[in-house]
């Protein structure tokens, strides 16, 4: 008995043992074999790659962005994957071009499961190899209504068959063309040590923000969003968006040039990306306010609602820790559209009521409210398509949101 009983503890340690280990994904040493298989393929294009022989571990390959990069894993590696389920997160080499962008490195699904991906971003100013390590919460799946890798339901850590290195985005804020870029991996990994990701500061409350305003302090407004906040369809969207005008607006009303408002949003962009890309998109900025606007896209991609309030309480969480809580929140309700997105968005304005009702440190900016009220014939005036506004419409958005503000700073005690 006392002999079965060490067996079984020796099998025990050995299995946790085994668990805590990383376990490699890919490590580049072998051109040849990865030439053999077609491991490594361009998936999207202008992107282009090279398997370099200067890597951490042996080799390792570089790319060239925009554009994506594929990267299969071996078969034989995936005939028996159940121990990854221990894993909680991702590491590897890299090393970046010294620019501002930043990668992308996405882990994903093989055949029936190719729709499960899930995408971590990450700085690319460092040129020598460093290490990167992510919590798989950190990780988002951008283009479909997913949960974490790994949550019920979801693609477990055992799923994961290819890496793609890259994204489809050209675009950059304000609909900018994507800077051309380039980066190095090496050392792909499972681990199960992954840092758990802290708890979320509360938001700064907005009433501090709006006494700055009323005081003539200096205030910075950073608006999120899809095309709607980038200005698609404006004849100078640079000039025109509503970021500009509120600028304009409040300096105007509030009688000090304290205020700055800018954008840096991005065209086609859906609420998950916003999760992806929090930290790219906090970089090198201080807000004092921050107001968040999407949603078109996701109905376009058909989210449910209920996921929309999901990722918007995500995102409000990363938001208050990426800043360390000294950003206020205004949350805008998903503006209608024209034609029958006028009444098809009404579910999402709803889901964002309901969250900011709950959560006390973050705003509803009801603007949909007051565009019912309008009518569908007077916003349409106000419309230049089915989703996005014109010069005018992109005034009226600045006025409102000017109005709302205003209001809020006069009834301070």
């Amino acid at each position: 008995m006392k002999r079965l009983n060490l067996a079984a503890a020796l099998l025990t340690y050995a299995s946790a043992l085994c668990a805590a280990q990383p376990y490699l994904l890919e490590d580049f040493n072998d051109p040849e074999a990865l030439e053999a298989r077609e491991a490594v393929t361009v998936a999207r294009k202008p992107a282009e790659f090279s398997l370099e022989p200067d890597g951490v571990t042996g080799g390792a390959v570089t790319v060239r962005l925009p554009g994506m990069v594929r990267v299969t894993l071996d078969p034989a590696l995936l005939e028996a994957t159940s121990h990854w389920d221990a894993c909680n997160g991702i590491s590897f080499m890299a090393r970046g071009d010294g620019s501002d962008n930043w990668g992308c490195i996405e882990l994903g699904g093989g055949g029936s499961n190719s729709r499960f991906t899930y995408s971590l971003y990450f700085p690319l100013a460092d040129t020598g190899w460093h290490e990167v390590r992510a919590h798989f919460s950190e990780l988002v799946s951008t283009d479909a209504a997913l949960y974490g890798i790994g949550e019920p339901g979801m693609l477990p850590r055992s799923g994961i068959a290819r890496i793609t290195l890259g994204d489809r985005w050209t675009i950059h804020w304000n609909n900018a063309p994507r800077p051309e870029h380039s980066f190095s991996v090496d050392d792909l990994r499972l681990i199960a040590d992954a840092p758990e990701l802290p708890p979320a500061p509360a938001a700064r409350p907005l009433e501090e923000v709006l006494r700055m305003m009323r005081d003539g302090e200096p205030v910075a407004i950073q608006c999120m969003g899809d095309s709607i906040t980038a200005g698609t369809g404006l004849p100078d969207r640079d000039t025109q968006r509503y970021a500009v005008l509120l600028q304009r607006e409040l300096r105007e009303r509030l009688g000090h040039d304290g205020i700055v408002c800018y954008s840096r949003a991005v065209g086609g962009a859906k609420l998950n990306h916003g999760r992806a890309w929090y930290r790219r998109d906090f970089a090198g900025v201080e807000p004092d306010i921050v107001t968040i606007a999407y949603g078109y896209n996701d109905k376009s991609g058909a989210f449910p609602a209920d996921y929309l309030r999901y990722s918007l309480d995500d995102y409000c969480r990363r938001i208050a820790r990426v800043t360390d809580g000294t950003t206020a929140i205004c949350a805008i309700t998903t503006l209608p559209g024209g034609g029958s997105r006028f009444v098809m968005m009404d579910d999402y304005a709803q889901r964002i009521r309901d969250l900011t009702d709950e959560r006390a440190d973050v705003s509803c900016i009801d603007l949909a409210a007051r565009i019912k009220a309008m009518g569908r014939e007077a916003w349409g005036a106000l419309l230049g398509d089915m989703a996005h506004p014109n010069e005018q419409g992109h005034e009226w958005l600045a006025e409102a949101i000017a109005d709302w503000l205003i209001e809020r700073m006069e009834g301070l005690q």
